[in-house]
């Protein structure tokens, strides 16, 4: 179980995601733009998308301490950012693979199916996280996340529509299924730079860029 009181172990993320929390302000944009920040350095991965998702979910519920009768609304808008930052990786995703799609032979056949892949099944990591997450919470954070997990189960995610929405129009466009446009590619990717993560992470890092911008807008307009 996690102790709610200890922070020397967590990630960056996870301190700024507990921190949003507490602040009880913004808390689903706040905790979407951590989420997207984190997404965007390096490779926009499976095993780094995980990481980051588990660190900023683990973040919110030790923040929720503090909620008091707010517990659930907190965790709720907190599980909606991070579920929003992950439609929108899948979104950046599709865009690096759209942009690919004129020079496939540049990248390698494992590259393509990885990404793929790893597009495929993001809402099911996001389910598996989220109970893991539940799982080693204090208690009343666990029970509030297994209730969160019970409804995205029976009502669905929106990375699990995005994704399913990317899919569908990049088949369309590229006029192939997914599976025959990563066999266009080659055995071995021509060059090293060639990496379809690390072209969604920058993808990603824009999005997070003009949703920034749109917000400070708004709170301008605001005041």
């Amino acid at each position: 179980m996690t102790d709610p009181g200890k922070v020397e172990n967590l990630s960056n993320e996870a301190q700024e995601a507990r921190a949003a929390v507490e602040s009880g302000e913004n808390i689903r944009d706040a905790v979407r733009n951590i989420t997207m920040a984190a997404l965007s350095r390096g490779q926009l991965d499976a095993q780094e998308t995980k990481r980051v998702v588990r660190s900023v979910l683990q973040g919110a519920s030790l923040g929720v301490s503090k909620a008091g009768d707010k517990s659930r609304q907190v965790l709720s808008e907190s599980l909606a950012g991070i579920d929003e930052a992950l439609a929108k990786s899948a979104e950046a995703t599709k865009l690096a693979i759209e942009e690919a799609a004129g020079r496939l032979r540049d990248y390698g056949k494992h590259d393509l199916e990885r990404s793929f892949n790893d597009m495929r099944t993001l809402e099911g990591m996001l389910l598996e996280t989220v109970k893991d997450v539940s799982e080693h919470s204090a208690a009343e954070a666990r029970e509030i996340l297994q209730g969160l997990l019970r409804h995205a189960k029976d009502s669905g995610t929106t990375t699990g529509a995005t994704v399913k929405a990317a899919i569908t129009a990049l088949e369309q466009k590229l006029g192939l299924t997914l599976r025959e446009v990563a066999a266009a590619g080659s055995d071995a990717a021509l060059s090293t730079g060639s990496n379809l993560a690390e072209a969604a992470a920058g993808f990603l890092a824009g999005i997070a860029e003009v949703l920034d911008a749109k917000a400070k807008s708004m709170r301008h307009e605001k005041k």
